[in-house]
């Protein structure tokens, strides 16, 4: 593979900015863009899941899948959870197999693989991949939390066991012997658990990362991030007006000032536990064996002490969401069926009279 063609990976938490990110490459010429490939519903999202109304301009996220379905020989639903944390040292040849045959796959094209399950995993990433670019976005986490739980009931949005479409849960179940604290029955509100996942994945980006953009200051109030961008690939002036033109701003949430003082709190406490566990210095830097070493009384007290899913449960909640996937994909492909067949009815019907 040439030096050009050396592979992208875009990295971030879920609703941050990567669809944003691999919608501008997606959308370029010479660029084999491919949609969170570890997706533990991907085989039964290419065949049913459409884009989402707020991606906007998006026309398909599957393209390239369907171009290349021998990607399914290596894909596996387990990646999505299992080995959530990987170091430099770790090996995982399954997923490094993987992520190789997507890149072949690409072809002559550079590969751009959008990852929303990389981001505690890019010490190896790097270790593996030397030569990709890595990408990471982020975005204020007030903003991000509401766009990850605005699909819930109000009176379920922030209990910390609500099963949201973002993985919160499975996240923290599937990162439980490493970080306990995540799973924790003190922690009733689910925005403790989201935000220490979010600094901690900032983290990561900030050290491995070739580029970090924030999607608020970089994207949604200016067209910094085209210059970011442009730290890691050749852009030219033809393709940064088309890339601009692919901004969208929303419309953003207005916080109650109760909910906002009860979140900073939050922040604030999650913060305290971040720095008495060492993480907050060490995390990306060192090994977490060190880590703890180095915090060996807070590790001693934070021992594993909440419920752990093995990943043999998360593999069957994936697979009963795939299922879920599929049925009611069938259900609006019924309804349309029905909506058809009445209209018809109706046409005959005024033909008779």
């Amino acid at each position: 593979m040439s030096a050009e063609n050396q592979p992208i990976f875009i990295t971030g938490r879920f609703r941050a900015g990567t669809s944003f990110l691999w919608q501008l490459f997606d959308q370029l010429d010479g660029y084999c863009a491919w949609y969170e490939p570890l997706h533990p519903q991907l085989l039964a999202a290419i065949k049913h899941v459409e884009p989402k109304q707020d991606h906007v301009g998006i026309q398909d996220y599957w393209t390239a899948y369907r171009q290349h379905p021998e990607f399914a020989d290596l894909y596996a639903m387990s990646f999505a959870t299992e080995n959530l944390y990987l170091e430099a040292s770790d090996d995982f040849p399954a997923l490094e197999a993987y992520i190789n045959h997507l890149i072949e796959c690409s072809g002559n094209e550079v590969p751009v693989l959008q990852f929303n399950r990389v981001d505690f995993r890019l010490p190896w990433l790097r270790a593996k991949f030397p030569t990709a670019k890595i990408i990471h976005i982020e975005r204020n986490p007030l903003q991000l939390y509401h766009s990850q739980r605005k699909h819930i009931d109000s009176m379920f949005r922030h209990d910390a066991g609500y099963w949201d479409a973002y993985e919160l849960l499975p996240w923290c179940y599937a990162l439980n012997n490493e970080f306990p604290f995540l799973i924790n029955n003190n922690n009733k509100h689910a925005f403790f658990q989201f935000y220490a996942l979010h600094q901690l994945s900032k983290i990561m980006g900030t050290v491995h990362a070739d580029v970090t953009i924030n999607l608020d200051s970089q994207v949604f109030q200016s067209n910094e991030f085209i210059k970011q961008l442009s730290l890691v690939v050749s852009l030219s002036g033809q393709q940064k007006h088309a890339i601009k033109n692919l901004t969208n701003v929303p419309e953003f949430p207005v916080f109650k000032t109760e909910l906002t003082d009860e979140l900073i709190a939050i922040m604030t406490e999650v913060d305290v536990e971040l720095t008495a566990s060492g993480l907050m210095e060490g995390f990306a830097r060192s090994p977490l064996t060190e880590i703890k070493r180095q915090a060996k009384d807070y590790w001693h007290q934070a021992s594993q002490s909440g419920p752990c899913l093995n990943q043999n449960i998360l593999l069957h909640i994936h697979h009963l969401n795939s299922e879920m996937t599929r049925v009611l994909a069938e259900n609006d492909s019924l309804k349309e069926q029905l909506k058809t067949l009445e209209q018809q009815m109706e046409t005959a019907e005024k033909q008779l009279d």
